[in-house]
């Protein structure tokens, strides 16, 4: 057995570059890291315990002054500007890219940047009232249902409320609809709302005032992309499942075939596409527009565009796994799950994963992959898009580490 082991250490070591991946030492452990995350932008930040009932954010390298508790702070889409609760001697104060702001309310609410510029939302709760400031105006929301929504430019803000048995749909605090339940996808680009509305037992597809689809059973997804120019919807009509397409290059949504479910459907970054998973006649099929692809008689968990948008992809397997790259299979053999997280370098031939102990990049054409220094926890990886290249947090006997891979 001893033998058996030693060669298969010696194969995988022969087929690994160790020199490939390096690290960089980002807390030193002196004070205990409560939490930390790693942004898809490269922007990493950690909460740390630097006496007992304290604690710190440290983002970047910047470290804020030491308060009772410290929220999770809230990153932009472009990762040039972040957000943070944080409470001293009783007090709330909201800290923004650096500056901190006193903040006269009982408990914090909402922080959330636009899509597309920076422009920020922040609530604060006084009993069931919430106070919502967004720019230079405060709206009072009461029960509210859901999150907010704004524009891609900032300029608009959306939330539901709830009114006994109805529910009332608010753009810039005046109601433009009422109904028995709504759910938001986004703004459109012209600042009209993509949204569904339901009354008794359907939904319809609304754009602004226009009714763009419908009626269905349910309507159980809707997300608009963050330019606010495409927006993808999952129909449901009795048994039957639909994805449509919402661009102004088509007069009406475009639907897809007719499946017996679908789940996890994306919104292509910038182009009018979407990428699904769906099930027919005990075949599973990943969705790319109108395209179709079989993937079996085992279901994928979910699909995801690259960042740029140009790859769709996703982790399959029946007696090896698989990965599903714009509708190919490449296989990848049995030491994976279709629960892993992975990351992917648009074009490339790798892709990253997390296990326990180490950040791996693993090869699509050749039995061959890098990896990183051991660690006693490692969190799953991004694909740095600014930087080109893969990383993940570590840490080693309570010292932080970014774990880098090309």
């Amino acid at each position: 057995m001893v033998i058996v082991w030693s060669l298969v250490i010696a194969v995988l070591l022969g087929a690994s570059t160790w020199c490939q991946c390096t690290d960089e030492l980002l807390l030193d452990g002196s004070e205990p890291v409560v939490h930390a995350e790693l942004d898809t932008t490269g922007l990493w930040w950690a909460i740390v315990q630097p006496y007992l009932g304290q604690q710190r954010l440290i983002i970047n390298g910047f470290r804020s002054p030491v308060a009772d508790r410290i929220q999770p702070p809230v990153i932009a889409q472009d990762g040039k500007h972040w957000a943070a609760w944080l409470q001293r001697a009783g007090v709330w104060h909201l800290l923004v890219d650096t500056a901190m702001t006193s903040v006269q309310c009982a408990v914090p609410g909402i922080v959330q940047f636009a899509p597309d510029a920076p422009v920020l939302a922040i609530s604060c709760m006084e009993g069931v009232t919430e106070f919502l400031a967004h720019g230079k105006t405060q709206y009072t929301v009461v029960r509210r249902v859901g999150g907010i929504v704004l524009s891609p430019d900032g300029l608009h803000v959306a939330w539901v409320e709830q009114v006994e048995r109805q529910q009332r749909l608010l753009l810039d605090g005046r109601e433009i609809a009422s109904g028995d339940e709504f759910r938001i996808g986004g703004f459109w680009r012209d600042g009209r709302l993509l949204y569904v509305r339901r009354a008794g037992g359907q939904w319809r597809v609304l754009r602004g005032q226009e009714e763009i689809a419908g009626p269905f059973t349910d309507v159980p997804a809707i997300a608009v992309n963050r330019y606010g120019t495409v927006g993808v919807l999952h129909g449901q009509q009795n048994q039957w499942h639909q994805v449509f397409l919402v661009s102004d290059e088509y007069s009406r949504p475009l639907p897809s075939q007719q499946y017996e479910n679908i789940w996890s459907v994306m919104c292509h970054p910038s182009l009018p596409q979407y990428g699904a998973l769906a099930l027919r006649q005990n075949t599973y099929y990943l969705l790319h527009t109108g395209a179709e692809y079989g993937v079996g008689r085992f279901p994928l968990d979910r699909v995801v565009f690259t960042p740029d948008g140009s790859e769709l992809y996703g982790i399959g397997c029946d007696v090896d796994c698989f990965l599903v790259l714009d509708g190919e299979r490449v296989q990848l053999g049995q030491d994976l799950s279709t629960s892993l997280q992975i990351a992917r370098r648009p074009k490339s031939k790798t892709f990253a994963y997390s296990t326990p102990t180490n950040l791996f990049v693993r090869r699509l054409d050749k039995a061959a992959f890098t990896y990183s220094r051991m660690c006693d926890d490692v969190q799953p990886p991004i694909f740095d898009w600014r930087r080109n290249r893969y990383a993940a947090l570590g840490v080693v006997q309570g010292r932080l580490y970014l774990l880098i891979c090309p």
